[in-house]
C-alpha cells in the first residue's frame, strides 16, 4: 500500500485580505472616538475589572480547612422552608473534624450555623447582619429595615411557620420612636405578637432579647433613644408577666456588649460592626443552653 504524507501549508493570505484588515482597524478607530464606542469601551474595561476582583476575592476567600468548607456546602444545600427539618442533618455532619471558631472567619460562621441549626432570629436591621455578613443563613433571620412590632407582625407569623426550636427577637430601637416613648403600649403589642408565635409553633422555645445602648453621640443627638433603659425594664417585666405565662419567654441581657466594646459601633452608632455578632450569638446560645 502506497503511503500518502500530507504537509500541512499555511494558506497564504491575498493582499484583499490584508486591506480589508486594515479598513476594519480603521472603522474600528472611529467607531471608538464617537460617543456611542466609548461608552462601549468604558464597559468593557469595567467588566474585565469586575472579573478579575471577583476572581481575586474567590481565591482569597478560600477556606483553609477542607472539613469546614464541606460542612458550609452541606448546610447551605439544605432545605431550610422548615427549620425543624434540618436538626438531624447536621447532627450528621462529620464530628471527627469539629470546628472551634477560633482558626479563621470561615470556621467561625460554620461553627455558628451548626449550632443555630434549628434556630430562627427574628427582628430588626441590626438583626439584619446575622444573616448579611454569614454567621446564620437568610432563611433563619427574619428580619427588615425599621422593623417594630407596631407593624411587623408579618415577621412573627412567618418564622413561627418554620417551627424551630428556639426563636430569639430583638425589637425596641425602631419602637421607641413609634410608640413616642411609651415602653407599656410598646410591651402591650409585644406580648400579642410572642401569643400569636407560640400558637403557631407551641413547642419553641422563646428568647427575647434587649435593647442595644446607642453610641453616647448618638443619644446626644436623638433624644427618643434615651428611653432605652426604661424600654429595656419593660422588656424584662413583659417576660415576668403572667401574661405570658403559657409561653415563658426568656429575657437576655445583650445591652452591655456594646458599652462594654464601644468600638464595635457602625458609624451611625445604633448598629454594629461584624465582630459584634459573635459576642452576641455567643450570649445567645449560653441563654438556651445551644
Amino acid at each position: 500500500m502506497r503511503s500518502h504524507n500530507h504537509t500541512y501549508r499555511r494558506p497564504s493570505r491575498s493582499p484583499e485580505s490584508g486591506a480589508e484588515r486594515e479598513d476594519l482597524l480603521m472603522n474600528l478607530r472611529r467607531f471608538l472616538t464617537t460617543p456611542d464606542g466609548i461608552v462601549c469601551a468604558v464597559i468593557v474595561i469595567l467588566v474585565f475589572i469586575f472579573i478579575f476582583h471577583l476572581l481575586q476575592f474567590n481565591h482569597r476567600a478560600e477556606p483553609s480547612a477542607s472539613a469546614v468548607k464541606q460542612n458550609i456546602e452541606t448546610v447551605q444545600s439544605y432545605d431550610y422552608s422548615t427549620v425543624a427539618t434540618i436538626e438531624s442533618k447536621v447532627q450528621s455532619l462529620d464530628q471527627s473534624n469539629p470546628t472551634t471558631g477560633g482558626s479563621s472567619a470561615t470556621d467561625s460562621r460554620a461553627q455558628y450555623r451548626k449550632q443555630f441549626s434549628n434556630c430562627v432570629v427574628v427582628g430588626d436591621s441590626v438583626t439584619e447582619g446575622l444573616s448579611a455578613y454569614g454567621f446564620l443563613s437568610d432563611n433563619q433571620v427574619f428580619c427588615e429595615i425599621g422593623a417594630s412590632v407596631m407593624h411587623s407582625g408579618k415577621l412573627f407569623t412567618a418564622a413561627a411557620r418554620t417551627y424551630p426550636n428556639n426563636a430569639f427577637f430583638a425589637f425596641g430601637m425602631n419602637d421607641m420612636g413609634n410608640y413616642n416613648g411609651n415602653p407599656k403600649a410598646f410591651t402591650d403589642h409585644y406580648t400579642e405578637l410572642l401569643k400569636e408565635f407560640h400558637k403557631i409553633s407551641p413547642k419553641t422555645r422563646i428568647y427575647v432579647c434587649s435593647i442595644s445602648k446607642p453610641s453616647d453621640r448618638t443619644l446626644k443627638k436623638r433624644k427618643i433613644l434615651r428611653n432605652y433603659k426604661k424600654f429595656n425594664d419593660a422588656i424584662e417585666q413583659m417576660c415576668e408577666s403572667s401574661k405570658l405565662s403559657d409561653v415563658k419567654p426568656v429575657y437576655i441581657n445583650v445591652t452591655g456588649i456594646l458599652e462594654d466594646h464601644s468600638n464595635l459601633y457602625a458609624g451611625d452608632g445604633i448598629h454594629a460592626q461584624p465582630a459584634y455578632y459573635p459576642y452576641w450569638l455567643d450570649m445567645m446560645a449560653e441563654k438556651a443552653g445551644l
